[in-house]
Formats: structure tokens, C-alpha cells, sequence
């Protein structure tokens, strides 16, 4: 295969790190992280060094003004930051400090629905005649609901009564967060003026929220009920969500995304069926840049598994469409837990990290990941998440997946000198940033080798995959090639030793039980438990 490197574009080739931002550092000892401590960890995230960890992006979870009855992802001025973050001018600066260090900076899109406290909305429940009415999604009060849509976190029927005008209007996440009508052309058009508000502004892309849901079905037929041990599976959402006119609005919002030069779009397609995730690329690739794989989060710890799960995804992307991968996020616990294993869990996080790392497709990596930080429960007393208070059947666990980030020792980690929003985890002394930065064989040390590691092999950062294994029962072994470059990777899941036997030769790159530069043959090998090795091929045997 013969191709240029830099054609390939950043999103492409590069790694991308989610910030969730009340956790990630805090600035001015308020107990809640902020951009201006964002600002003061880029060089952690990436100095130009293989000292740091060589991140190319980072996506901040919502930093706009938000009453927070959903920490953020209920908007309430799509176009200001909220101060428990900073303001219009620190996030300014951390574009621009972000772009000095090659750090692209990708902002959370949430536009299914706002806050009920969105200036929209206020002026939408005034009265039926209102011109901001058909913004929102309404419907008279005929003695019973329009339908039967769930709330998802509220575990309730999604129709919210406004006693005021005698109508119901739509609220599929809580009653707190109105979905907007994306069927009304004036509301489309104040989104993509934000859209290119922050565009102009120097912000690299959008990690677009729940974008499947955008479309509801203008006749509010009934879903179909469902048996389900999952409370937020329990209908087929045939009419509430993955309407066919929603690949419209992706098309319109790609549209004014290429006027800009290297600027992205992934989305969130929450669904449990993959083919509706890679349907978001497009036909002719005029959607999303890139549709989230989720199956990874749901992923039991297995060779096998990850392979069919892997190769299912790559057979329903379409032609040209771009794989991604994520193994935790600020919704589900975090795999360091859902893989822990006793003394074996650092192990199993290592081969986990190269096989996310080495794929093909676009690498997502949760804050602390790096690190390997726990979802430890958290006692009811201190739940902090505002659905979670509330005791909503579906908030189960967020707060776990969001502890502030283990920089150091000291009290509260090091993410603050005030007392955290959310308790830290309680091994943070042993298990931070400073300690694993002096420890040649920590997790940390691991990811930072994996991470510049691809900066250097175009065949790890953009080429093709190969499985030179196939329907594996223990071991994953794959190539990536781009054009004469071809590099092996071995991944063992289990805790046994397991023989390989391929007419492979290679140079150790990067291995948990190898030396650099150590030769290879994969003829008859013996394979480490819980090994990984990454060899660049010498020649066949």
C-alpha cells in the first residue's frame, strides 16, 4: 500500500483524551476543576516530549453556563462558560495554549435538548403563541400522555405537563432538559450559528451528544415494550430516537464543519445495535467523521470476545468510514474496575492499553485511565451527582467513573487544596501521577512508551490490520502495515502461557516481557501470560 502520511488527517492518526472538568485539576481551591487547570496540566497531557504522555486532542466534557441538574449536559447559554469553570477569556487561553503544544481541543455539542432555564425555553412556556413555542417540542393536554417515551433517568413517561399553557412538552432525559424541535427551520439555524461561533473561535470539533435522538416521530406513535433486566432498555425506541431524518441534520452540520480547515465530528450514537452506530458516517462519508463504538464498555475480558466485537465493527463500517475505540467514559465504570483481577489487574490494564493503542481506528482515553484510577463505590452520604441524589433508577455509578484525577500524595491527590466536590479514591497515595512518573514499569510509563510509539510508526498510527490469527481463542496476534512498514502485535489475555506459531520475525518495539531491539521468531513461541510484545517485522522465516 503506498499512501503519504500527511494525507491522513490529525483525527486520523491521532489520541484523544476526555477531560471530565470538574475533575481534572483545580486552579483556585474551590474543590472543582477548571479550564485554568486544564491550562496548567497541557504539558502533562503533551510537552513535545516523550516525558509526558503525547496526547494529540482533548475533549472537554460541557464547560457552558448550566445549572447543573445534570452536571453540564443541561445548557442553559450555549455561547458562555460557566464560572465554577472560568470564563469566555480563560477558555481563549486555552485554545491558545493548547495549539501552541499541537493539542487540538474538541468541545462537547449538546443540542438534543437545553436546560428548562435556557433563556428558549423561559420565553417558549410563556404562551402557546409564543415564537420561540415551536422551538421545543409540544403538545395539548388531551387527558392522557401523547405517548408512551420514557425518561431515560427518570424512569417515568417523558411527557411534562406546563400547567401554565395546559400543554405537555418532551423531556426524554429528565423534565429538567425540553427537547428542542429540530423540524423548526429557525431553531436549526440559531444552533449552527452557534455551531460556527465556536468555529471561528479556533475550536477543533464537536463531540456531538446523543445524536441519534435528535428526530422524534411527528406522530408520536407508541414504542414497543420490551423485557429487560436493563431499566433503560425496556422499549425498541422505533419512534422516540434513529429517525431517518436525522442524517439530515449530521449532513448540514458536516457541511459547515468542512468549511473549516482539520476540524472533526464524532458522535454518541446511543444505541445497542452497531449497524445504527456506523450508519452515522454516511453513505458517501458526508456525516459524521467518526460514530463512537461503545461495545468495548460492555466488553467481558476475553481474546475472543474483543475479536468478534472488533471485526463485527470493521464489517459494518462502510467504505472509507473511520474506526474509533474507547474502553471507559464519564457514564460507565471504569475498565481498570470491570477487568480487576487481584495482582494480575495492573497486567490486564497493560495488554488492555496496547490493544486500544495499536488498533486501527481513532484512540479515545478517559482521564486517569493512564494511571489506572478505580470506580470505587461511593457511599450514598457523598454521591454528588444530582440525578444520583435524587435516586433515579439509571444514575448508577457516574459519580464513580468521575474522582478527582491522582496527580500526587498529598491531600486530595493534588487535585485541589480544598476540600474535593467528589471524594477521591482512597489509594491515591500509592497510585497517582508523581509516583508512577518514577517507576520505569508502571502503567503510566507504559502508555506514555505506546503513545509515542505511534507518533513514530505510521503503521501503528494510520495503516491497515491484518489478524494473522484468526477465531482466537486466547491470544490476540495482528498486523498493521502502511506502506513498507509492518509492525506484529501480540496480545495475551490470559494468565497462562499460550504458543504462537507463524513464520513472523521481528524486533522487539515495545513489550511488557522483552527487551528493545531483542529479535523475534514467532515460529513456535512462547507467549508470557498476560504478555504484550509489538515487534517491527525483519522478514519471514
Amino acid at each position: 500500500m503506498t499512501k503519504e502520511l500527511s494525507s491522513v488527517p490529525w483525527w486520523k492518526k491521532g489520541v484523544i483524551y476526555q477531560i471530565y472538568p470538574r475533575s481534572f485539576m483545580d486552579s483556585n481551591n474551590d474543590g472543582i476543576g477548571d479550564i485554568k487547570g486544564i491550562i496548567s496540566k497541557l504539558d502533562y497531557l503533551n510537552d513535545g516530549t516523550p516525558n509526558s504522555l503525547g496526547v494529540d486532542a482533548i475533549w472537554i466534557s460541557p464547560i457552558y453556563k448550566s445549572p447543573m441538574k445534570d452536571f453540564g449536559y443541561d445548557i442553559s447559554d450555549y455561547q458562555d462558560i460557566d464560572n465554577i469553570f472560568g470564563n469566555i477569556d480563560d477558555f481563549k487561553l486555552l485554545l491558545q495554549e493548547a495549539h501552541k503544544r499541537n493539542i487540538k481541543v474538541i468541545m462537547d455539542l449538546v443540542i438534543n435538548h437545553t436546560s428548562d432555564e435556557h433563556p428558549w425555553f423561559i420565553e417558549a412556556r410563556k404562551s402557546k403563541n409564543n415564537p420561540k413555542r415551536d422551538w421545543y417540542i409540544w403538545h395539548d393536554n388531551k387527558g392522557k400522555r401523547p405517548s408512551n417515551w420514557v425518561a431515560s433517568f427518570e424512569m417515568k413517561n417523558a411527557w411534562w405537563l406546563d400547567e401554565k399553557t395546559n400543554q405537555y412538552y418532551l423531556g426524554t432525559f429528565t423534565r429538567h432538559q425540553p427537547e428542542l424541535n429540530w423540524r423548526n427551520p429557525e431553531l436549526k439555524e440559531a444552533v449552527y450559528d452557534m455551531i460556527r461561533h465556536w468555529l471561528d473561535m479556533g475550536v477543533d470539533g464537536f463531540r456531538m451528544d446523543v445524536v441519534n435522538w435528535y428526530i422524534k416521530d411527528d406522530q408520536y406513535r407508541n414504542n414497543p415494550w420490551k423485557l429487560s433486566f436493563n431499566p433503560i432498555d425496556v422499549q425498541r425506541h422505533i419512534y422516540d430516537r434513529n429517525r431517518p431524518e436525522t442524517h439530515d441534520i449530521c449532513k448540514e452540520i458536516r457541511a459547515i464543519t468542512d468549511k473549516y480547515a482539520d476540524r472533526m465530528l464524532v458522535g454518541e450514537i446511543y444505541a445497542n445495535d452497531a449497524r445504527e452506530a456506523v450508519s452515522y458516517h454516511g453513505v458517501e462519508n458526508d456525516e459524521l467523521h467518526m460514530a463512537f463504538n461503545f461495545s468495548f464498555l460492555f466488553q467481558r475480558w476475553s481474546a475472543s470476545g474483543f475479536y468478534n466485537n472488533i471485526m463485527e465493527y470493521y464489517n459494518l463500517l462502510p467504505e472509507d468510514a473511520w474506526p474509533n475505540f474507547t474502553l471507559s467514559n464519564h457514564d460507565q465504570p471504569r475498565h481498570y474496575s470491570r477487568y480487576r483481577e487481584g495482582e494480575y489487574t495492573d497486567a490486564k490494564a497493560k495488554v488492555a492499553a496496547a490493544m486500544l493503542l495499536t488498533l486501527k481506528g481513532t484512540p479515545f482515553i478517559y482521564y486517569g485511565e493512564e494511571i489506572g484510577m478505580a470506580s470505587e463505590k461511593i457511599a450514598k452520604k457523598d454521591i454528588q451527582d444530582p440525578l444520583g441524589k435524587k435516586g433515579w433508577p439509571i444514575i448508577k455509578g457516574r459519580d464513580d467513573a468521575r474522582t478527582p484525577m491522582q496527580w500526587d500524595g498529598s491531600e486530595h491527590a493534588g487535585f485541589s487544596d480544598h476540600l474535593p466536590w467528589l471524594r477521591v479514591n482512597s489509594d491515591y497515595k500509592h497510585k497517582n501521577v508523581s509516583v508512577q512518573s518514577k517507576e520505569e514499569y508502571s502503567l503510566l510509563n507504559f502508555y506514555k512508551k505506546l503513545i509515542w510509539l505511534r507518533k513514530v510508526s505510521n503503521a501503528l498510527s494510520a495503516g491497515d490490520i491484518e489478524f494473522l490469527i484468526k477465531e482466537p481463542d486466547n491470544v490476540l496476534v495482528y498486523k498493521r502495515t502502511f506502506s513498507n512498514e509492518e509492525v506484529i502485535v501480540v496480545l495475551n489475555f490470559t494468565r497462562s502461557k499460550q504458543t504462537v506459531n507463524l513464520d513472523k520475525e521481528g524486533k522487539v518495539l515495545l513489550g511488557t516481557h522483552r527487551y528493545d531491539g531483542e529479535r523475534v521468531s514467532l515460529n513456535k513461541w512462547k507467549i508470557y501470560p498476560l504478555e504484550v510484545l509489538i515487534l517491527k517485522k525483519i522478514s519471514s522465516v
